[in-house]
């Protein structure tokens, strides 16, 4: 027999990535948990709003899954002696079962045989395991910003205040803290606050809607809003306004009602002169309103708000909503008035006076390392012929000296969520060049996953710049990231500086960068025994584990990024390079033309010392053959690295292994004579450099004769 189970954590209002993340992690938890305990179900499905987190199971068994088990004890050996007398050890083993020795069986391992017992573990209800479950799922749940209340040691996003759980039509009964799981739910906090039991699983999401007014279903309640949505812009506006697009707004706003009823208000002209960007993400980021643009795109004085509830007879939620938006623009007024009195030169030298953290200086000081580091990117990429623009670097000059300057304006002070966006516009309004206002916003992107990333050249160089310096400090401040923590974003620092190389192009040598803004910061401040070259070391892997989890997250191959890493190099995009053309490589051709070779040479040289070929102790034709050949492979290798013309290197390797081959088949490498045998070794080391101007291939992961 199989039921249905329902769980739900009732809580106080959950900020909205609260909800996100917990039915995402609830889901996981519960998969995890259950399949441990060997309970069969169909599948978990999860749901969340403002104050509840739930979970229904379709089909759970029982009782859980009967398991065999065989515990192994001392080897055979050991546990009898030759005349087959049981020793110590055997009825030692014998008493912790609880069994005879006479039931001691012989287990078969790879180690040999040994004495154990098969024992049959039979499958108890899931009644009597789910308490269990359930508690260890509330406990286990992480969630953004865990607090605790009252007297409990229970962490969780927002206090708990009730649990239901139902396993068919029973109660699933387990306490935690003050709280006792029931069949009892609660409705909309307004519109049906009353207790409302519920009776099985199957009627839980239809009799919440129907009676408690909660719609539990996000899906379901990103419909209402979006139909909402369309019918304001058909039936209310006839086309002739359009909704400001803005996807994470809408996912924020979903869940911060129970059920959403979407209104019109408006506001007065007069906010109208704030810059358009400024005045969208007053209204759209503090205020979880959406803006509104006329067809000519600019900004209307209507905007759009989604209502945790069903309607707004009177009026009263509307006019409270254009209270509360004139109150936040009039502010916003009032601080962009406060702004237009002062320059980037005022606000550059404010941020001498603004720490950027303890013992790294202020963040005028970082602006200074921008500056150097921008500029010297700037030389990198000119001398490989990449970037050709020569006015490049006055602009990256002034806009890494201003791109830290809102942090002290009146206006991000007030609204935090638009730094970036009001040195945009403040830089515009003072007559900056295109590329400086931009790069203002855009070296702080990406701001979180899949995020658009820097378009322009000056914004692409400071975004880099300013995370390569942030991490450079932190890590010199031993804030390295650990597990889960990461307080300064770090890791998404160090994808967002892979993401701008790859997308740019830009082929840098990370370790040499991260080398130079090190040397900043230890140039200016007291850093006592400090290693560099190991800091360094940790920085360059630090940011390549990055592009390694963009490669695992899209289950591609780990193995060949790992023979590539053996080789040397730290160019992100040159690592990337090399990675594309082995892939394609391996999909249309036979690698172990490669790899095969290859590992032959190394399981050769293996703990060997090395010097130069002597060609004179070059006897045998197929030595002298191979020696000729690396050594004209060696010149057109090297001509297609600086190329970076990866598939023409493979083609080459792949042809070149036919001729070591054959000098394997064909001459004794570890020939009697000590000077022979030394100087064959030193040809194969030789041989083994030339693969290693690509990668190190015997990193390949190769079973039977198929490569993976």
């Amino acid at each position: 027999m199989k039921k249905d189970l329902v769980f739900e954590i009732g809580t106080e209002e959950l900020p909205s990535s609260c909800v996100e993340a917990g039915t995402l992690g609830l889901e996981e938890i519960l998969k995890k948990k259950l399949t441990q305990n060997r309970i069969d179900f169909v599948s978990v499905k999860t749901f969340g709003s403002p104050r509840r987190l739930a979970a229904i199971v379709s089909s759970l068994a029982e009782t859980q899954r009967s398991e065999e088990k065989v515990i192994t004890g001392p080897p055979k050996k050991i546990a009898f002696g030759k005349d087959g007398t049981p020793t110590k050890a055997a009825i030692g083993f014998a008493k912790s079962l609880n069994i005879n020795v006479s039931s001691l069986e012989e287990i078969e391992i790879n180690k040999g045989t040994y004495i154990g017992k098969k024992i049959v573990e039979e499958g108890k209800k899931t009644s009597e395991l789910l308490p269990g479950i359930l508690k260890d799922s509330v406990l286990s749940l992480v969630l953004p910003k865990q607090m605790t209340w009252g007297d409990y040691s229970i962490k969780f996003a927002r206090p708990i205040r009730w649990i239901l759980a139902l396993f068919g039509g029973d109660v699933i009964n387990f306490a935690i803290e003050n709280l006792t799981s029931g069949n009892v739910t609660f409705g909309h906090r307004t519109l049906n606050p009353e207790p409302i039991t519920v009776d099985d699983a199957g009627s839980y999401l239809k009799l919440l809607e129907d009676k408690g007014k909660v719609i539990v279903d996000f899906k379901k309640r990103m419909e209402l809003i979006i139909d909402g949505l369309n019918n304001i812009r058909k039936n209310t506006w006839n086309g002739e306004f359009e909704i400001v697009p803005d996807k994470d707004l809408l996912n924020e706003v979903v869940n911060l009602v129970e059920i959403p009823n979407v209104l019109v208000g408006n506001f007065s002209k007069r906010f109208l002169y704030i810059p358009k960007e400024i005045l969208t993400k007053v209204i759209q980021h503090h205020q979880k309103y959406f803006a509104v643009i006329n067809k000519a795109g600019n900004v209307s004085t209507q905007f759009v708000v989604v209502q945790n509830g069903i309607e707004d007879k009177s009026g009263e939620i509307i006019n409270g909503n254009e209270k509360v938006l004139g109150a936040r623009l009039s502010d916003a007024v009032f601080f962009y008035e406060e702004d237009k009195k002062h320059d980037f030169d005022s606000w550059c030298e404010k941020l001498k006076g603004v720490i950027f953290y303890s013992n790294l200086g202020s963040i005028y000081d970082k602006a200074c390392r921008l500056k150097e580091i921008c500029l010297h990117i700037n030389s990198l990429l000119k001398d490989k012929g990449i970037l050709k623009n020569d006015n490049i670097h006055n602009s990256l000059s002034r806009a890494a000296m201003f791109c830290k300057c809102d942090l002290v304006t009146n206006m991000v002070v007030e609204f935090p969520e638009l730094q970036g966006t009001v040195g945009k516009e403040y830089a515009r309004e003072r007559g900056e060049k295109f590329d400086i206002p931009e790069s203002i916003f855009e070296h702080y992107l990406p701001r979180f996953s899949e995020d658009v990333l820097p378009a322009t050249d000056v914004g692409s160089i400071l975004s880099i710049a300013d995370k390569i310096d942030t991490i450079s400090g932190m890590f010199l401040a031993g804030n390295i990231p650990s597990g889960s923590e990461d307080p300064f974003a770090l890791r998404r620092k160090a994808s967002g500086i892979v993401l701008s190389v790859l997308k740019k192009k830009y082929d840098l040598d990370m370790e040499g960068l991260i080398s130079y803004s090190l040397e900043l910061y230890i140039e200016k401040f007291n850093f006592k025994d400090i290693n560099k070259e190991e800091i360094c070391r940790e920085i360059k892997n630090f940011i390549i584990a990055r592009y390694r989890f963009m490669l695992e997250k899209k289950n591609r191959r780990l193995d060949v990024l790992e023979a590539i890493l053996a080789s040397g190099g730290s160019s992100i995009l040159d690592i990337d390079l090399r990675y594309k053309a082995i892939e394609k490589f391996i999909k249309e051709k036979d690698i172990e033309t490669i790899s095969t070779p290859m590992v032959r040479c190394k399981n050769i040289i293996k703990g060997k010392t090395f010097s130069n070929v002597n060609t004179r102790l070059l006897s045998s034709q197929y030595e002298k053959k191979l020696f000729s050949s690396v050594t004209e492979k060696r010149s057109i290798i090297v001509d297609y690295v600086e190329k970076k013309q990866y598939d023409c290197i493979l083609a080459e390797l792949g042809s070149f292994g036919k001729g070591i081959d054959a000098f394997f088949d064909n001459v004794l490498v570890m020939d009697k004579d000590e000077k022979v045998r030394a100087n064959r070794i030193n040809l194969v080391k030789v041989v083994m450099d030339l693969y290693l101007l690509m990668a190190d291939f015997s990193k390949l992961v190769i079973e039977g004769n198929k490569i993976h």
